[in-house]
């Protein structure tokens, strides 16, 4: 059996994080509606079970490969056939035949039973709880009960869209300077046991007496060449214990919360969770979504633990009584454009198109700065790398030129 972190809202409203063990995450999800709770998410703890062994990943094993990108033209293209008049069960046997990823087709399947049983399409969807977002299907249960499900689909796909293109630039701003660290290491490396061990011996040849700078990179290098594996080794039981210690509630806090406060990252963290929280908020608000479900269902898209906090005690908060824009500067997280337009929002009946122009304005500037770190690596790389193969060139070519002033 998996164990599961879920999430969820209780029936006096207030917010419940948990784990439950389960065949899948199906049968966490059934557990917990049973109990009269809201599921806000629910998430697979990988590499964690009972008795020891290794999950094989139930539910999410089976739809595991699809990605956003998926989900988001299959979104769009069934929107836009509801829109041309099509019915549910049409539009799905459509999308059946000319969807290319196998895993969606599979879904798709199921949920052309489940619609031709005569059940809702947002119940179809609860049982995909690792495919279909609390978002995802908060927007299709306002389409249904507004009469325009088409519609709320193409607003669906464009969010999955913005949501994407954000998402892969932040991720490729942090896999760039990775790799290259990486394939620096590897040069250094290199360096020390390739090419460092040919001048200590010819070094000892010679007699040359030996600096201290010089005796410090030799020993480096005898090192490494020594204890490679066991530094290799050591280094993937760290990366492997710092990951699963992170999947812990207290791991995920901390480094959460340290994402907020380490410099450039910070930045990048606190604008991207505000362009997030604006967009979603304002894609449900539009929906006509009440707004304190709303807030549960951004809830549980934020990344950010930390985040995620605040925006409980603005739950609370909204259900004493308070205005959005006052509970939200009352929570000392978000930032002065995100209350003051949502202000102006709530006196001008508009808070939706506020809350777009605030996601579009971070989103901008989640942009300027990936583009800044970009700049900045390959220069900051260059100097770092330099710096080090400079340093061993002059700790190796020391000797020689002191033996060249002996001579003379």
């Amino acid at each position: 059996m998996a164990q599961f972190e879920y999430k969820v809202i209780t029936a006096s409203g207030g917010a419940l994080v948990g784990r439950l063990e389960g065949n899948s995450a199906q049968d966490v999800a059934d557990s917990l509606r049973s109990k009269g709770y809201r599921i806000i998410y629910i998430k697979e703890l990988r590499g964690l079970s009972l008795g020891g062994k290794k999950t094989e990943g139930g539910l999410l094993s089976r739809f595991h490969g699809i990605n956003v990108r998926d989900l988001s033209i299959f979104t769009n293209q069934f929107g836009t056939m509801l829109n041309a008049g099509l019915s549910i069960s049409r539009a799905l046997a459509v999308l059946e035949k000319q969807t290319s990823n196998p895993k969606l087709v599979q879904i798709i399947k199921e949920l052309s039973v489940e619609v031709k049983k005569g059940n809702q399409l947002s119940m179809a969807l609860k049982k995909y709880p690792l495919v279909f977002s609390p978002l995802y299907i908060s927007m299709v249960q306002a389409g249904e009960t507004s009469g325009n499900l088409g519609a709320s689909l193409i607003t669906m796909s464009s969010f999955l869209q913005r949501d994407y293109e954000t998402r892969n630039k932040i991720r490729g701003a942090m896999t760039y300077p990775v790799a290259v660290l990486g394939f620096a290491i590897l040069i250094v490396v290199g360096l020390f046991i390739f090419v460092i061990p040919t001048f200590e011996g010819f070094l000892t040849e010679l007699g040359a007496p030996l600096p201290a700078i010089t005796k410090m990179i030799f020993a480096f290098a005898d090192f490494l060449i020594h204890y490679i594996w066991f530094l290799v080794a050591i280094t993937i039981i760290a990366i492997i214990a710092f990951r699963r210690w992170v999947r812990t509630p207290q791991g995920r806090r901390t480094v959460d919360d340290l994402k907020l406060r380490l410099p450039v990252i910070s930045e990048l963290t606190l604008k991207s969770s505000m362009a997030r929280f604006s967009d979603t908020l304002a894609t449900l608000f539009s929906a006509g979504i009440p707004i304190i479900d709303c807030l549960s269902t951004v809830r549980g898209v934020i990344d950010n633990v930390v985040i995620g906090e605040k925006i409980d005690g603005i739950i609370d908060g909204i259900k004493r009584g308070e205005a959005l824009s006052a509970a939200l500067e009352k929570s000392g997280m978000f930032t002065p454009m995100v209350y003051d337009m949502t202000a102006i929002g709530e006196e001008s009946g508009s808070l939706d198109k506020m809350l777009r122009k605030v996601s579009e304005f971070y989103n901008e500037e989640v942009n300027y700065i990936i583009n800044n770190i970009s700049a900045l690596i390959n220069p900051v790389m260059m100097v770092g790398v330099g710096g080090i193969i400079g340093f061993t060139l002059i700790g190796l070519y020391l000797p020689v030129f002191q033996m060249a002033s002996y001579i003379k």
